[in-house]
């Protein structure tokens, strides 16, 4: 019995009833990128995928106050010195790696990032919740003085809390350096406040604000109006105040998918503003 069962496994092997074992391929395995999760707030935060198409991701450290702080300068590909864009984060204990997907798109429009963990987070030392703005002045005073950035083409891209440390202090970012352009996200500045940022200004919030007007179009006006600079505005259907698409559900930020789901129209307004603001000053 046994060896007629094994004349009909040969019969079938010759004849290609039994399918062969899959080939071996060549090339390395793709693989996820590195997700953390932060120890203060449980966020899952992916790290920046930014192989290839940087020529380097450089550490920095400078001191605030009685603290080290940590932040990182990606270079874009390409020899040129080129236009910088220093990020103000938004509120909480956030890292650099909070704007890992804005350093992406950035980097690969050609800008040069430079982001950093707040004080008590990542690899800044110090305790959470103090000086902020100071904090953020000092990683401006570090971000301009870096090699390999061009320093008549620097911005702000400022979010949420950070537009208001950005008014409210705008005078000494001025006086470390002059930006040539500042970008609001999330703004949380009406018409009385958003006067102090003397600069060419665009602003990017969610059509949820419950104060829209008074932070876009009345915004404007009095920027306009009261610094001579040009002002504009881009309003982001369907998003929540951090500009993510919540147009398919709300955001579950413990999933580190999170990172794929900005908005689109918001951040291709601010690429397209920025590009055109850097070709001005070439």
């Amino acid at each position: 019995m046994r060896s007629w069962a094994a004349l009909l496994i040969g019969i079938m092997m010759l004849s290609g009833c039994v399918s062969p074992a899959p080939p071996m391929t060549s090339g390395r395995a793709e693989t996820q990128p590195a997700v953390f999760l932060d120890p203060l707030t449980g966020d899952a935060v992916p790290t920046p995928a930014l192989e290839g198409i940087t020529r380097e991701r450089r550490e920095v450290r400078f001191v605030s106050g009685d603290a080290t702080l940590a932040g990182e300068l990606d270079l874009p590909l390409g020899e040129e010195e080129a236009p910088l864009v220093f990020i103000l984060h938004h509120s909480g204990p956030a890292t650099r790696d909070a704007y890992g997907y804005m350093a992406e798109l950035l980097t690969q429009a050609g800008f040069a990032v430079f982001r950093f963990d707040k004080r008590g987070t990542g690899r800044s030392e110090g305790e959470y919740g103090c000086c902020e703005a100071e904090d953020a002045l000092a990683a401006y005073r570090a971000a301009v003085e870096q090699p390999g950035v061009d320093r008549s083409r620097v911005f702000i891209v400022a979010q949420s809390i950070g537009t208001e440390h950005l008014a409210a202090r705008f005078s000494e970012f001025a006086a470390v350096h002059p930006p040539a352009g500042v970008v609001l996200l999330s703004s949380l500045l009406g018409p009385e406040r958003i006067v102090h940022i003397e600069a060419p200004l665009h602003i990017i919030v969610s059509d949820s604000e419950p104060n829209l007007d008074a932070i876009t179009v009345q915004a404007v006006e009095a920027h306009r109006s009261r610094t001579g600079y040009a002002s504009s505005y881009y309003v982001a259907e369907h998003s929540e105040h951090t500009l993510f698409d919540v147009k398919d559900g709300p955001i579950d930020w413990s999933d580190p998918s999170w990172v794929k789901r900005y908005h689109r129209g918001a951040m291709q307004s601010m690429l397209e503003w920025l590009q055109a603001e850097a070709a001005k000053n070439r």
